[in-house]
């Protein structure tokens, strides 16, 4: 019975790499073996933005780093720049086809662009999937259009909101999408709003629409953020905002996802475009 179930596990490897080609020899050590092919011809050029799987292992085969923590099941996209390591991963997906699977063993230096350690043989192993390619102008084009169904989609999620605050808030501004609200009862008077480069201090709550999800909240913390006002330290949405404060103002701003971040989202909790709920304070 041990025998059997050996002869199983060993066909079913046997069955996984029946497709994988001989390994591709790349420049400064590197090499890689394509594991499932595709009947695709087409590559990506250099330039083209790229939606990839990714997996990345140390030489002891602990995992380094997972597109799949970043909570995009569809793939992580990224830009091919010209400016790699011949015999980077980027090296790697421009020889793929379409919905091609690779493992890459790259050396150290050349993956971390380090040339101190040019002379170690430590390596990294990369598991890779190749989904899709787009050239940048298709993409500009796609997404013009994404951002035209956005903008009334948003525009209707907010107008909503004003209406359900409006006994205790009033709209204030509305301008490419942004919207501030601010308190009907108090009113800062005799005081100039506030100017660019001026710091200041900030407590918020942040939550993600359209679910109000909490996401951050300094009060919680007890540590308000500072910042300079229209430095590009805080997401434009932000920068744009604050110009319409004073110190000693309360507001709710509505962000939308173009003035927050926009198409690709940050880390694994805001996801691509993705509008933004902020109750905001500026101390004084």
């Amino acid at each position: 019975m041990k025998l059997y179930i050996i002869l199983i596990v060993l066909s079913s490897f046997s069955w996984v790499y029946s497709n994988a080609q001989e390994a591709v020899h790349l420049d400064n050590g590197s090499q890689y073996i394509i594991t499932q092919s595709s009947q695709d011809s087409s590559r990506p050029k250099k330039g083209d933005v790229i939606k990839m799987k990714l997996a990345k292992y140390a030489q002891d085969g602990t995992l380094i780093f997972d597109t799949e923590m970043l909570n995009m099941p569809d793939g992580v996209e990224m830009t091919i720049q010209d400016d790699f390591i011949p015999g980077d991963i980027l090296d790697v997906f421009l020889r793929m086809h379409k919905n091609e699977k690779a493992i890459a063993t790259i050396p150290v230096w050349v993956a971390d662009k380090d040339t101190v350690q040019k002379n170690q043989t430590e390596t990294y192993s990369y598991h890779v999937q190749l989904l899709d390619f787009i050239s940048p102008q298709k993409l500009k084009e796609q997404q013009d259009e994404l951002l035209k169904q956005l903008r009334l989609e948003q525009k209707a999620l907010f107008d909503s909101i004003v209406v359900a605050k409006a006994s205790n808030y009033h709209l204030d501004y509305q301008k490419d999408g942004l919207y501030i609200l601010k308190s009907s009862s108090k009113k800062i008077k005799k005081k100039q709003k506030l100017s660019t480069g001026q710091e200041i201090k900030v407590q918020y709550i942040l939550k993600l629409l359209p679910d109000y999800k909490e996401l951050d909240n300094s009060y919680k913390r007890n540590m308000p953020l500072t910042l300079n006002v229209n430095t590009g330290q805080v997401i434009k949405g932000w920068d744009i905002a604050l110009l319409q404060m004073k110190k000693g103002e309360k507001s709710i701003l509505l962000i939308p996802s173009w003035l927050a971040y926009g198409f690709y989202g940050s880390g694994h909790e805001i996801l691509p475009n993705t509008p933004l709920y902020f109750e905001i304070e500026v101390l004084n």
